[in-house]
């Protein structure tokens, strides 16, 4: 894929220079850096050239007769004058005549004598055929057809204007895009008729007095898919339409219409991929312009506008001050390709020294997030509007409402039969899905994702009804493990679960965004909570057997870590992140949960502190549980470690989940143990010493989740303390923390001081 750019880069730089100036550069000198593309590079200016010569030349400049005569010496055609001759192209010579019967101009379009092979008077009556169809005022119309005349002619309607290349500069860009609007509804319209014209340049295109455009030269016009590659004007060409293993449809011409917008805008076409931004060459090109020829421009067919149509609506769309529809990748391209020379740099500050490792990650966390997409959701998003705060707080809305009618209908028998829930529930879920399908279709893709996430929550919900009300997979009364008794089976949630779980997961593939990706990791949640249940699940809450609980979900942690490392693999970061974080969520949890009633230490090898617990105290298992809680802040902190330095990019925000957790989770336990108030006051103190040790390991480590975590358990000791000693009431202690307070801002004041001087 990479020597595919690289060579398509070689050949464009060597099309703009021999356009330019006229010559040929050497293709070693091209591939002076890369020898190896050579071969490869020569094949494809040798087409070029080809192609140039057969389409490009000037029969001015041929070594053959042109149609016969010499430039002094103008043809003759029965029953018109010839006047001059206005201009030539690869197939033939065009003059201007005088229609002696009806006393009107027209143009003569003659086939070149070098060019009258069996072939190209087919050609030249396939134009002649494709003009003959149209009645529309923005292409030139045909009066008559002489192919068997010597030389053969088509007689045609008279422009009197400019081409459109060289009026372009004079006008602004408001009437560049009227024009172009007219030259798109013009293509679709050939379009509507099979044909596809698969020359167009502004040489083709004529502009009058009153800047009508009108479309010229369909000599190549053809609708075969599989015809007529290698043919054209180089710069206007699509990629498919040099790759004869690639067929060629009306997204073609599109793409031409793409660069001859480019041209109008910056003066002229574009070389290279990603192009450049007709904005760098002249800076007062409108962005939403740009963005329509470099979308028209997308070298796969399937991101283009999938119509000249369509082009031209995205076009109205400007000229009414409206926000236009057109994203290219190239903003991403370039964007990205811009990014990277600073995240270089970024690793080459840390590495050395010049910036903390801390401040480097999050640069490096701000750079990431350019690479955002911007149709997404509110979550990952680059910019927030109005559309998408209406978009989500409808999906919330439409979601609480369900859950509402889900529970009128199955808790307190407020609904009966299916009909009422199909239409509540399941038609609004067929037509969201219907409608988002088609939004994406056609590039509305954030509304399409708001749309599918909406939908998305009704199918559980109405399968749950549905079960109940058919009486399918309902659970038997008594029968045990059932998770939500008899209300909800367990073989109900599996079914509804694993349905929007594949739904949400195949949805994600297909719109390759976040937010789907996100609710398949939920749901993937929730489809293992109904599997559990057939495993104890039920009896092991009932039994605060919470250790057990823990392990029920640890094949889905590695469920969540094994998908994530396959769709990295796969190059699907939008799903690998989700399924990452997921990973490290439920790891924190099964950790938490064993921690619960001491059981982790018993896990561990049946270690116990029970023997140095105090007997006055009720609950036997404090002391383990507190010590289990506080080695999980440690391992959070471990693991969070080993994903940032030896894990790849996309487990970067997993890991920075488990450093925001780790210091909570260090200095909770003591919280937790001094809430109890089952030991000495004495452990008040330790707890608010503990925060306060967090609170300086904050500058050591330089994380600021470690300076949080021991602010708000301080202020929790302080509570306990003033709670336990029935302080609340009494001045003193409120007067003595308003002074330790004033002691702490003087301390900072004077370590700011040392902090200046060392500098100084």
């Amino acid at each position: 894929m990479k020597t595919s750019t690289e060579l398509e880069a070689l050949l464009a730089r060597f099309v703009e220079h021999h356009v330019v100036h006229g010559e040929s550069l050497p293709v070693d000198v091209l591939c002076a850096g890369r020898p190896d593309l050579a071969p490869a590079l020569h094949v494809l200016v040798e087409r070029y050239l080809l192609v140039n010569t057969m389409f490009d030349a000037d029969p001015a400049d041929a070594d053959g007769p042109t149609a016969g005569v010499s430039h002094d010496e103008l043809p003759a055609f029965d029953g018109f004058q010839t006047i001059e001759r206005i201009g030539a192209g690869g197939m033939g010579v065009v003059y201007k005549l005088r229609d002696l019967t009806l006393d009107r101009l027209v143009a003569a379009k003659v086939i070149r004598p070098d060019r009258r092979s069996t072939s190209r008077i087919d050609t030249f009556l396939r134009e002649a055929r494709a003009l003959a169809l149209f009645s529309d005022r923005r292409i030139v119309q045909i009066h008559d057809a002489r192919l068997h005349a010597d030389p053969p002619v088509l007689i045609m309607e008279y422009v009197e204007g400019f081409e459109l290349g060289r009026l372009a500069p004079s006008l602004d860009f408001a009437h560049r895009a009227r024009i172009l609007v007219e030259i798109c509804e013009a293509v679709h319209h050939a379009h509507t008729l099979g044909l596809q014209h698969r020359d167009l340049k502004p040489s083709n295109i004529m502009v009058d007095a009153q800047l009508r455009p009108r479309i010229l030269d369909f000599g190549l016009s053809a609708a075969d898919a599989s015809s007529g590659h290698l043919a054209g004007t180089p710069p206007y060409t699509a990629p498919e339409q040099l790759d004869p293993s690639r067929p060629i449809d009306a997204r073609s011409d599109v793409h031409a219409l793409g660069v001859i917008l480019y041209e109008l805008l910056c003066g002229r076409t574009p070389a290279g991929q990603p192009p450049t931004l007709p904005v760098e060459i002249a800076p007062a090109v409108p962005e939403p312009l740009q963005a329509i020829a470099l979308t028209a421009m997308e070298q796969d067919p399937e991101r283009r506008y999938q119509s000249a149509l369509d082009m031209a609506e995205d076009l109205r769309r400007y000229l009414d001050g409206r926000r236009v529809l057109g994203r290219p990748s190239a903003y991403a391209t370039t964007l990205g390709a811009r990014v990277e020379p600073h995240v270089s740099e970024i690793r080459e500050w840390a590495r050395l020294k010049l910036v903390h490792p801390h401040e480097a990650e999050r640069l490096q966390s701000a750079y990431a997030s350019l690479s955002a997409p911007e149709d997404d959701w509110i979550v990952e998003g680059r910019v927030l509007t109005f559309a998408q705060v209406a978009l989500y707080l409808g999906a919330f809305l439409l979601i609480a409402g369900s859950l509402f009618y889900f529970v009128a209908a199955r808790w307190y028998e407020t609904v009966h039969g299916v009909a009422r829930p199909f239409l509540v529930l399941a038609l609004p879920f067929i037509g969201l899905n219907a409608a988002a399908h088609l939004l994406s279709r056609r590039e509305h893709k954030a509304v399409a994702v708001a749309f599918y996430l909406s939908a998305i929550a009704l199918l559980p919900l109405f399968l749950l009804i549905f079960f109940h009300e058919a009486q399918w997979f309902v659970a038997a009364d008594g029968a045990p493990g059932q998770l939500f008794n008899r209300a909800i089976s367990n073989r109900q949630l599996q079914l509804t679960t694993l349905l929007a779980c594949a739904w949400s997961g195949w949805l994600a593939l297909r719109t390759r965004t976040a937010a789907l990706s996100t609710t398949f990791a939920v749901l993937l949640l929730l489809l293992a909570i109904a599997v559990a249940a057939d495993f104890g699940l039920r009896e092991a809450l009932d039994d605060d057997r919470w250790d057990l609980v823990a392990f029920r979900f640890v094949p889905l942690m590695l469920v969540y870590g094994a998908l994530g490392w396959a769709a990295e693999r796969l190059s699907r970061r939008w799903l690998s992140r989700p399924l990452y974080l997921g990973a490290a969520a439920t790891f924190a949890i099964v950790l938490e949960l064993l921690a619960l009633n001491g059981q982790a230490l018993r896990h561990l090898g049946g270690f116990s502190l029970t023997p140095w617990q105090s007997a006055a105290v009720s609950d036997a298992t404090l002391l383990d549980t507190v010590a289990a809680m506080t080695l999980n802040g440690a391992v959070f902190y471990w693991a969070a470690a080993l994903l940032a330095t030896r894990g790849t990019a996309l487990m970067r925000p997993a890991a920075q989940l488990l450093f925001t957790i780790a210091p909570f989770a260090l200095i909770h336990p003591l919280g937790y143990l001094v809430r109890t108030a089952e030991y000495s006051p004495r452990f008040d103190w330790f707890y608010a010493g503990c925060a306060l040790v967090i609170m300086l390991l904050s500058e050591r480590r330089q994380r600021k989740s470690f300076y949080y975590a021991g602010l708000v358990n301080l202020g929790a000791a302080l509570f306990y303390i003033a709670s336990h000693r029935e302080w609340f009431e009494r001045p003193a202690w409120a007067i003595a923390l308003i002074v330790v307070g004033l002691a702490t801002l003087a301390t900072g004041f004077l370590l700011d001081r040392a902090r200046s001087s060392g500098r100084g």
